[in-house]
């Protein structure tokens, strides 16, 4: 099941194999890409979150993703799901990172659209955020991890 091992370093690395696997396997979608993005994203956002393994940064492809009872779906593989929707649709998406941390670290990824919409799948009902700007009451450093793609 696993396509490619690769040891990820950050943040950004992470979202270069973010980029690279939602370019080459958005068709994964199949019908979702007719879907309305909306519709798509309340679809991703019912996804149960499940945490990577301690120590082990992964990245699925949404085939995988897709699939009921997999595991790991963080918000990496959220958003990626939500990046291949937008690549098959024609829309113009960067992943960027957030930090609540007093260190700024980076820890938490989403999606941003060309016109400035953050759409975040990851958090639970009622605390998913589709919207101009991150919810996040916090924010300690906003970072986009990858270009306009």
């Amino acid at each position: 099941m696993i396509d490619t091992t690769v040891f990820l370093r950050d943040v950004f690395q992470t979202a270069d194999q973010m980029r690279r696997i939602t370019e080459m396997y958005f068709s994964d979608l199949g019908a979702w890409l007719g879907v309305p993005l909306f519709n798509f994203y309340l679809f991703v956002c019912r996804l149960p979150y499940v945490a990577d393994p301690v120590g082990v940064e992964t990245v699925s492809r949404p085939l995988y993703t897709l699939k009921p009872d997999y595991k790991p779906r963080d918000c990496d593989d959220k958003s990626v799901l939500l990046a291949s929707w937008c690549h098959g649709n024609g829309l113009k998406k960067r992943f960027v990172s957030t930090s609540t941390r007093p260190d700024k670290h980076l820890g938490h990824v989403f999606l941003q659209l060309e016109n400035g919409l953050f759409i975040d799948s990851t958090y639970p009902k009622f605390a998913n955020y589709m919207g101009n700007y991150p919810y996040f009451r916090k924010v300690t450093r906003l970072e986009p991890l990858t270009d306009l793609f």
